[in-house]
């Protein structure tokens, strides 16, 4: 398996995985460094032997090969390898012999106008490393590799802190999602009753697709955390709960906020209909009015050329014709009238 970092392509749009090569980073930090390093993957054996030093091994896009190399390296389950391949598993902790087996999703970069995707994330948790398995390009993780690098002091190598880290890292990718679903939607509401903005049904109901999707990715969290958060853990030390707890309420935000904005989409969505009906009813009761309209015309019309011998203010000459034409012209008036009374031709 080569050692180093390459480029991937990400998950296309539909959140389907990309076909990539197999990469992987290998990084250690030590009590004696400053930062983190990189290192090479046949060092691995020898560091995961030294006291104090902690692994993190992240790993895109694996094929056999790397899945049989983190079986014989690290000796991890051979049913949680199994998921591993299988992917769309549920957010979970799985615990086993030595080591956690844990299951995240992360949002993927998305425009406005895609249905927000997600990006499966499996991580196996032991006493001093942590390993991360993914297919593509994931952000959130590039972003806690960062964030891990900047770590001073004893957190550096406690593996309990480098799962915050990541778990943080892939929540917080989440709130720039949210807000800009609730600003989107907040926009809408404000231009659909002030009538300056005609809404389709299929727009709010893309934004709730997106909320269903991101719920199912967050909302089994708060088992994960809670599974996190108990005490008798060999693999994590008592200072880092604290960060499993704010991990915890971050979690918890984010769920309030989603609950939030599932029921402004809700509203939004029925607010909608309800004028799309209140648009229809109102145009009905406009072409009702003008049918009465040419009804009138042509009964009177039609009366006044077929039904006499002789047609009636023919004798008038043009007269006549200006005085049928004021009678149909009364007649529409009064036909206007009762409609207006009727509060047919009212804008409700």
């Amino acid at each position: 398996m080569p050692s180093g970092s390459t480029t991937h392509p990400a998950h296309t749009p539909s959140g389907e995985i990309a076909a990539a090569a197999p990469s992987l980073w290998v990084g250690v930090s030590r009590p004696s460094q400053p930062e983190p390093v990189g290192v090479n993957l046949n060092d691995i054996s020898e560091i995961l032997k030294e006291e104090g030093s902690l692994i993190w091994l992240d790993l895109d896009s694996p094929g056999p090969a790397e899945i049989q190399c983190l079986r014989d390296e690290f000796g991890f389950h051979d049913l949680a390898l199994e998921d591993v391949v299988r992917q769309r598993q549920r957010p979970k902790v799985d615990e086993y012999p030595g080591h956690y087996f844990v299951v995240l999703y992360a949002p993927l970069p998305s425009s406005e106008e895609q249905t927000v995707h997600t990006a499966e994330i499996d991580l196996f948790v032991g006493a001093n490393y942590l390993v991360t398995v993914h297919y593509g390009e994931i952000p959130a993780l590039m972003d806690a590799r960062t964030r891990w690098k900047k770590i001073r002091g004893d957190l550096k190598t406690k593996v309990g802190f480098l799962l915050h880290v990541v778990a943080d890292s892939v929540i917080d990718a989440y709130f720039p999602v949210v807000e800009q679903i609730e600003e989107q939607l907040e926009e809408m509401e404000e231009g659909m009753y002030e009538g300056r903005l005609r809404l389709r049904a299929d727009h709010i109901l893309h934004h709730r697709r997106s909320l269903y999707t991101l719920r199912k990715a967050i909302y089994p969290l708060r088992e994960v955390f809670n599974i996190f958060l108990r005490r008798d853990h060999h693999v994590f030390s008592d200072d880092t709960f604290p960060y499993f707890q704010d991990a915890y309420d971050h979690v918890l935000r984010l769920l309030d906020t989603i609950d939030v904005e599932r029921d402004m989409a809700t509203g939004a969505l029925e607010a909608q209909l309800s004028i799309t009906s209140n648009q229809l009813n109102e145009t009905m009761r406009r072409l009702t009015v003008l049918a009465v309209c040419v009804a009138v015309m042509g009964a009177i019309f039609g009366a006044w050329g077929m039904n006499f011998d002789e047609v009636p203010f023919h004798s008038y000459g043009e007269a006549g014709f200006f005085m049928v034409l004021g009678g149909t012209t009364l007649a529409l008036g009064v036909v206007l009238y009762t409609s207006h009374r009727l509060g047919l031709m009212r804008k409700q």
